[in-house]
């Protein structure tokens, strides 16, 4: 019997995967289910199950993390991911982690699940041998990137040249010539932004990576790395005045930000020194390049050259300087003129680029102006807003990201003006919800119900209303559940049960992050 374990902070997901399909006949025993990254971890340190579904989206650890973790403990652990993110399918092929499949949540049939757990089985099947006695390569595999990230910090803190060409070597790594160029590869916040949310940031990050070193196997000489601060590039070649080493490294980079706008609908931008160095003083220019992530806040250029410019301008503080605009774009949002919500930020970007200003310091201006407009439409705001935000090197970044904000406030504006303007497809969406409130409405149901195409649905959806259709069910669900609490004397246990949280510690917690208090706090409250 093959031992298994589901970790989803979903309750709904973790019972409909429980029943989906007989787990006893396909000869696996669920020894634990967790909605917890926590405790998922200390789950499997007791239980060591030989297969793992989880979620990607968990809180505190997601699941990737989680996976790092298990492998750890047991390297030989297969798992199986879930995601609940319609768009995911579109990076699937680009990202290769070390997973045996990826699984669409809102579109799972016991069908997939099974051709899943075949597929894992088998491959147990093929590997079915002890930790002891898997070879070198087996073992150097299944630690690449560990080591890999081992090999780049001994580099970067000037390690001994000839060790480090050695450790190197044992990677498949050759770096046999005296000349070394480092870089860096950045995604392009905005671009990111319009097609997936926060969380997927580290599994997109690292199918840019897995796509650069893929391309890079063509190219004699590069080598990427999967740093925390970015994906890192190290070109290793020998001097030769007839060969042109910079065209030949800037042919590999185009080909990479084709391949990721193919392939993940995203943009992305290169930095790298043109001068070289020999393996010992590598360090001395990528510090800079990490410590200085602002120097080219200003330039549009795709791939930059770190060292043309000698000198760089000191940042300008701002102080009071763009008082008027910020001003301006309050009344915009008010009077819903998107028209000249662009014009401000236009002449934002151009008083910023001519007066160089601080990059921090205008990114903390618009974030603060931002929130205080958000807050006359909404009590909370998107913090993943902020921390795309925060994210952003560039000002193209930053204006669009703004730009896009603003506009998304302007519709709300528009909405709360006048809910008889609500799209018709919208209240329909509503009235459902409102017939099945007692059932756990996913979007496929939902998209049948409009006889439209799932994972459509889910794209139309996330236009009309900015946020998945998950979050907006309960948000839809709590709002109801409030009103119940306000009018009658039910209990929290019934409330939940008529809104379709079967588990009341589970509608407890949904409720509390709507609301900011549990239902027990909100009757409190009211009835005070």
């Amino acid at each position: 019997m093959i031992n298994i374990m589901l970790v989803d902070d979903d309750v709904p997901m973790i019972k409909y995967l429980q029943q989906l399909i007989n787990w006893e006949e396909h000869g696996l025993n669920v020894v634990g289910t967790s909605f917890s990254s926590v405790k998922a971890l200390e789950m499997f340190k007791q239980y060591k199950p030989d297969l793992v579904i989880s979620d990607i989206g968990l809180p505190q650890m997601n699941g990737l993390e989680l996976a790092a973790e298990l492998k750890q403990i047991k390297p030989d652990v297969r798992m199986i991911f879930l995601t609940c993110h319609e768009d995911f399918h579109y990076a699937q092929k680009a990202i290769q982690l070390n997973a045996d499949s990826y699984l669409i949540k809102d579109e799972l049939t016991k069908e997939q699940l099974e051709e899943s757990l075949k597929n894992s089985i088998n491959k147990m099947i093929e590997t079915s041998v002890s930790v002891e006695d898997l070879s070198y390569k087996e073992i150097l595999n299944r630690n690449i990137e560990i080591l890999k990230h081992s090999l780049f910090d001994r580099l970067i803190k000037r390690d001994e040249p000839e060790m480090l060409i050695q450790f190197a070597k044992k990677l498949d790594i050759s770096w046999q010539y005296p000349s070394f160029i480092i870089g860096t590869g950045h995604l392009s916040i905005s671009t990111f932004m319009e097609k997936y949310s926060y969380q997927d940031l580290s599994v997109i990050k690292y199918g840019f990576y897995n796509i650069a070193s893929d391309i890079a196997k063509k190219y004699h000489g590069m080598t990427f790395f999967n740093e925390e601060e970015s994906i890192v590039f190290v070109y290793n070649y020998r001097q030769n005045i007839k060969f042109d080493h910079h065209q030949y490294l800037q042919s590999l980079l185009l080909e990479i930000q084709q391949k990721i706008i193919e392939l993940l609908g995203l943009e992305i931008s290169f930095i790298y020194g043109r001068q070289s160095y020999d393996i010992k003083n590598v360090g001395f220019v990528f510090k800079p390049m990490i410590h200085n992530r602002y120097r080219f806040f200003y330039n549009t250029v795709p791939i930059l050259i770190w060292d043309k410019e000698t000198k760089q301008s000191a940042f300008c503080p701002i102080s009071r300087l763009l008082d008027k605009e910020m001003g301006e774009l309050v009344i915009a949002v008010k009077e819903k003129d998107s028209k000249k919500v662009k014009e401000i930020i236009k002449v934002i970007t151009q008083t910023s680029t001519e007066k160089n200003f601080d990059p921090e310091e205008l990114k903390k201006v618009l974030a603060r102006r931002i929130r205080l407009i958000e807050l006359q439409y909404i009590e909370s705001g998107n913090e993943e807003f902020y921390s795309f935000l925060e994210e952003c090197s560039r000002l193209s970044d930053v204006v669009n990201l703004v730009e896009n904000k603003l506009t998304q406030l302007i519709h709300l504006n528009g909405k709360l003006d006048g809910a008889s303007a609500r799209e018709p497809k919208l209240q329909e969406i509503d009235e459902y919800i409102v017939q099945n409130l007692s059932k756990n409405v996913t979007s496929t149901d939902m998209a049948a119900h409009l006889y439209l195409n799932p994972s459509y649905f889910s794209r139309y959806f996330k236009r009309l209303t900015g946020e998945n259709f998950t979050d907006y069910v309960h948000r839809f669900k709590i709002g109801v559940a409030v009103k119940i609490l306000e009018q009658t004397g039910e209990s929290v246990e019934e409330v939940a049960l008529k809104c379709g949280y079967s588990d009341r510690t589970y509608f407890s917690k949904v409720f509390k992050k709507y609301t900011k208090m549990t239902p027990r706090e909100y009757r409190a409250r009211i009835h005070y």
